[in-house]
């Protein structure tokens, strides 16, 4: 199968390679050379992530490498990699309307 990179994940991968190269030129190779070998096995072996649950997309898919995490698709004759992120990030999601008011009406109506 043929994986293919999101624009979004192609920057992600860029900048985190150049902030790594900055300050450690051999991580930023072990980061790369991490996100190529698991691009090689999600070529052969496309389900070896675990189903993302909790994603906006159905049937999008999470594989852990190292630190990192890749969130993807399977489709017909390609994977579709939509997302790289650090584990330590916040997944994407759906901006939630901040409920401030609420709490701050229901507080000061408290005796």
């Amino acid at each position: 199968m043929r994986v293919r990179l999101s624009e979004d994940a192609r920057r992600f991968l860029r900048a985190e390679a150049e902030y790594l190269r900055r300050r450690n030129p051999s991580a930023a190779h072990r980061f790369l050379e991490s996100i190529r070998l698991a691009r090689t096995n999600l070529a052969e072996f496309p389900l070896i992530g675990a189903t993302a649950c909790d994603s906006l997309v159905p049937g999008s898919r999470r594989l852990v490498v190292g630190p990192y995490v890749l969130t993807y698709d399977v489709r017909a004759e390609t994977v579709e990699v939509a997302a790289i992120r650090h584990g330590r990030m916040q997944d994407p999601g759906p901006k939630v309307e901040d409920d401030f008011d609420y709490e701050a009406e229901a507080s000061m109506s408290r005796p």
